[in-house]
């Protein structure tokens, strides 16, 4: 477990969330990006997020995606999410290895314009299954289990870490859409030898259509509790500019904080850039392009 732990707060890749699908039919979705950091040392990073979701109307469908991270050094990481789905009434069952559902249903924004950067705080505040998973050959087998009713999704889930350390996590998770604010909480519980690790977020966004707003709280447990609040913000000074800024304060830790902006095209193409600074540490600036479809 603490073989695990330590490599997850100090590796250096980014873990973006895929296309999720609405209706039946077959759809893609994804993201690609190539980003530059001067981070002492410097970083050339490609990743991609992308997957295809498939309903037939019927029972049967299907979800899967493939997360990737290469640097320059050679280290190659990455996540395959396989999982069959059964629609029923009740709601849907996905089976095989599905993707944590704390990756879709997680309202705040990656931190930063930075993917690197953004998985350097995900510790804190992104899917601690996904995370985990990179050290399990790629693939975590589980199920899950999410509804709709009304404005409310909420679902639940298991997944094993196969990889020797047998690691079994489950993971709960609320969210709530009300016109531009939405709200979500969500909680994960690993059962491993040694120290169990739990991590409890909760948090709301308020999406105005020219400037959001984001606040969430996180509670990590294992020998010792760290409490963490991340704050975003974010605004339209044009229909293709987008300026934010982004803050993570942690107990008894450096607070780290960060300015970027990110430019659109309609055809999918962004470039995007900024700078983030670790309290009484390094500063980070990086610099990417990409295409989200």
């Amino acid at each position: 477990m603490n073989r695990i732990i330590l490599a997850t707060l100090f590796a250096t890749v980014a873990l973006p969330a895929a296309a999720q699908t609405t209706g039946n039919g077959l759809s893609f979705g994804g993201e690609v990006k190539l980003e530059y950091l001067d981070a002492n040392p410097r970083i050339w990073a490609f990743y991609g997020d992308v997957g295809a979701n498939w309903r037939s109307g019927g029972l049967l469908g299907f979800d899967t995606s493939i997360e990737t991270t290469r640097l320059d050094d050679g280290t190659d990481l990455s996540n395959y999410w396989a999982a069959l789905v059964l629609s029923t009434g009740a709601g849907e069952f996905a089976l095989g290895a599905p993707r944590p559902l704390v990756d879709s249903l997680n309202v705040m924004p990656k931190f930063s314009s930075s993917r690197v950067v953004d998985l350097e705080t995900s510790f804190f505040t992104g899917s601690m299954t996904s995370l985990f998973s990179m050290q399990d050959n790629g693939a975590t087998p589980g199920v899950t289990y999410s509804n709709t009713a009304g404005s409310l999704t909420y679902g639940g889930g298991y997944h094993h870490l196969n990889d020797g350390d047998n690691i079994d996590i489950i993971e709960g998770v609320m969210q709530y859409k009300s016109g531009a604010m939405s709200l979500f909480i969500a909680g994960e519980y690993a059962n491993a030898e040694g120290p169990n690790l739990s991590l409890l977020q909760i948090g709301g966004l308020y999406d105005a259509e020219r400037f959001d707003l984001g606040l969430a709280l996180s509670q990590l447990h294992s020998s010792d509790t760290i409490h963490s609040l991340r704050l975003h913000g974010s605004v339209d000074v044009m229909d293709a500019l987008a300026l934010r800024a982004d803050a993570l304060l942690i107990q008894d830790s450096s607070d780290i904080y960060s300015l970027s902006a990110t430019y659109s095209l309609p055809n999918g193409l962004f470039v995007e850039g900024g700078g983030t600074k670790i309290q009484n540490g390094n500063e980070v600036l990086d610099f990417g392009v990409g295409f989200k479809f």
